[in-house]
């Protein structure tokens, strides 16, 4: 008996045997039932043996077959394991991942959860790319893009990875030199440091909008921060900005039963046809990974 012309069927008398069935086999081997029938006839022919008893209901080892499998299952348990092993280590992630993301939340937010995916996946090259265009992913040859806010229609996959808050504070010092605003109204009298003119807010479970004054704009979050972290006036900022200064009490949190609800965080990729096996990893992981950042 040539042992590596045969292996398969070896291989399929194995799966029988261990699962009573012709068509259970041949499902776990992704093959037809006829063709499972075809390896154990030929195996049966080679050892000139009836292995199994076979009815309409019930597939048995005969004393033989019985015997053959016992003899066998120390060397099957020993293949089966060599082959989970080298099929796990291919199956593990490889290759090279571009990714766009924008401002201080791809910063603070993104950058960690892509360094724990890399640590768990070496064999991964990943390219985070910072811009504040909104690119084509196919185009441009992204296989992500980290966007925020209420998705537009698209044929683009969307996975919510996580969710942002906005903060209005100030510092101790300008709160006790000018007052507390105890409601939006009251910003009115206070100066309110954003790139907007308007701030929007819930009252009575409807979203409002707010204009506001201050002597300082800027299309910059970060300095903005610097400016209300100076006793310059109040900002409206998302938590990436705020929330380190507002724990170690440099600034306060007002008005916090008046802001809007969380914004979604997505994570986009092209249609399913155009991702990659370790990019679909990767939608996985980061998913995952970013529930314990939302959780600290």
């Amino acid at each position: 008996m040539e042992t590596i012309k045969n292996f398969k069927n070896l291989i399929a008398f194995e799966k029988v045997a261990k699962l009573a069935s012709y068509s259970k086999a041949a499902k776990e081997l992704n093959v037809s039932k006829a063709y499972v029938s075809k390896m154990i006839q030929e195996l049966e022919n080679e050892l000139g043996q009836r292995l199994f008893n076979r009815s309409t209901r019930v597939v048995q080892l005969t004393t033989v077959g019985e015997k053959f499998y016992q003899a066998c299952s120390t060397s099957f348990h020993s293949i089966n394991k060599a082959l989970d092993e080298v099929q796990s280590k291919s199956d593990l992630p490889s290759g090279k991942l571009r990714i766009t993301v924008a401002g201080v939340f791809g910063e603070e937010f993104i950058s960690p959860l892509v360094f724990e995916y890399l640590k768990k996946y070496p064999n991964v090259k990943i390219e985070l790319v910072f811009e504040e265009r909104i690119v084509d992913l196919i185009k441009d040859s992204y296989d992500f893009a980290i966007r925020v806010g209420h998705l537009k229609d698209s044929s683009l996959i969307s996975r919510k990875i996580a969710t942002r808050k906005v903060y209005i504070c100030a510092t101790p010092n300008y709160l006790n030199l000018h007052g507390i605003p105890k409601s939006p109204e009251e910003l009115k009298k206070h100066n309110c440091l954003s790139l907007k003119e308007n701030w929007s807010f819930i009252i009575n479970n409807k979203r409002h909008s707010l204009t506001i004054g201050g002597n300082y704009k800027s299309n910059n979050g970060r300095t903005l921060l610097k400016a209300a972290l100076s006793d310059l006036g109040i900002c409206y900022l998302p938590g990436e900005y705020v929330l380190p200064h507002i724990e170690n009490g440099n600034l306060i949190s007002i008005l916090e039963s008046y802001t809007p609800e969380e914004i979604p965080i997505w994570l986009l990729s092209p249609s399913k046809r155009n991702i990659s096996k370790t990019a679909e990893t990767f939608a996985k992981e980061i998913s995952y990974i970013s529930q314990s950042f939302q959780r600290k």
